[in-house]
């Protein structure tokens, strides 16, 4: 068996470190020395040494994601790539496992990741909750609307005008970015040019565009997000605008989102596309996040199946009142709800949430004040993230 150490890159890891990332990245060209550069605040790199030469690397965004009105840490695994000599020989399992516990002990109890493959992350404890819809609607089956409130452009460079919009989109579901700055402009910052059409003084919508010229074409718009249904309204609006001399645009929504709903027509195409996984690292710490509304209570006793990290198991008591949640260690038996942490991160980000979950019989729950203070603590939300990383 090969001697596999995984730890935080350090200065004098550069060459390795690119070298495995150009080789996945890259198409096998070299990254420019001023590219090969240790990690910076809020962004975490990794390594994997196998009998000491680096085979595998992956990097951590240090995010904060809702749930609900909760705000919690959240670790972004991105950029995990294994040498092509080097696969199969166990290091990319050997890093995965290791980070999700290093992200426990730093104090990160979520965490999420785009899979190149969801089975082999699965492996780790994470799994899909949520959706990410895309919506193409042609030109010809646009809905037609009358709004009344003012559309107006900015540039990327304008973001402040956009954080209360977004705060009350992210604020309403679980799994999105809290962006700060730096994280607006990561995302605002792309290699094009990008216009932001909002609606509403101050922003009720808006909607991040990168202009193509070319006639009678289906343009994705980048992102869209709203803060009341006049707001979403009058993005629709907005868009068919924009959309007058193209075949139709696609954007994308949350599955709460109104277009499937009340706008589907034929001709229009709805599909999901590169869903997000998450996975809870430190059980008791999320829950503890959490922020119910101050008029409820309950209790009820949790037991999570974890291979990888068994201090995640329990059984734990969970109780909550006055908008706090506390979270102990409970008796072997009886427990209320069990389930395995893949499972237990779809119910903790409410979609789908933990009635699907018993339905499906992947869950398991007693009946009662238990299984509703459950609900209650826990509701189905729908679950969405709108950064790529």
């Amino acid at each position: 068996m090969p001697d596999i150490v995984v730890r935080p890159m350090k200065d004098g890891d550069q060459d390795g470190y690119y070298s495995v990332r150009s080789l996945t990245y890259n198409n096998g060209d070299p990254y420019p020395p001023e590219r090969m550069q240790l990690a910076g605040e809020g962004h975490r790199s990794f390594v994997a040494e196998v009998d000491g030469k680096i085979g595998a690397v992956c990097d951590v965004l240090d995010l904060s994601s809702t749930r609900g009105q909760a705000v919690l840490p959240c670790g972004g695994v991105c950029g995990v790539a294994v040498a092509p000599d080097m696969r199969r020989s166990g290091v990319g399992t050997a890093l995965m496992s290791w980070l999700v516990r290093h992200m426990r002990e730093t104090s990160t109890p979520v965490s999420s990741l785009y899979a190149f493959r969801e089975p082999f992350y699965r492996k780790f404890g994470y799994e899909v909750a949520g959706m990410r819809l895309r919506v193409m609607c042609p030109t010809t089956r646009w809905p037609k609307f009358e709004s009344r409130l003012p559309v107006w452009r900015t540039t990327p460079g304008g973001w402040r005008e956009l954080t209360d919009c977004y705060a009350a989109f992210a604020g309403s579901r679980s799994g999105l970015v809290i962006r700060t700055e730096k994280q607006w402009q990561r995302v605002l910052g792309e290699n094009r040019q990008l216009t932001v059409y909002v609606i509403g003084k101050p922003a009720e919508a808006y909607a991040v565009v990168s202009h193509s010229t070319a006639f009678w074409t289906t343009d994705h718009v980048s992102e869209v997000a709203w803060s009341t249904r006049a707001g979403y309204e009058g993005l629709l609006g907005m868009l068919e605008g924009l959309a007058i001399n193209k075949a139709g645009l696609s954007w994308f929504e949350p599955s709460d989102g109104p277009f499937y709903f009340e706008y589907l027509d034929q001709g229009c195409q709805i599909t999901v596309e590169r869903p997000v996984m998450y996975r809870i690292t430190d059980v008791p710490a999320a829950l503890r996040g959490l922020s119910p509304s101050s008029d409820v209570s309950g209790e009820f006793v949790l037991r999570v199946e974890d291979r990888l990290i068994p201090e995640n198991e329990g059984p734990w008591a969970v109780r909550f009142a006055s908008g706090s949640v506390e979270v102990a260690k409970a008796a072997e038996d009886p427990w209320d709800v069990s389930m395995n942490v893949r499972h237990f991160v779809q119910a903790f980000q409410g979609e789908p949430g933990i009635d699907h979950l018993l339905k499906n019989g992947i869950a398991i729950a007693s009946t009662g004040s238990a299984l509703n203070a459950f609900r209650t603590l826990l509701p189905p939300q729908a679950t969405y993230c709108m950064d790529f990383f």
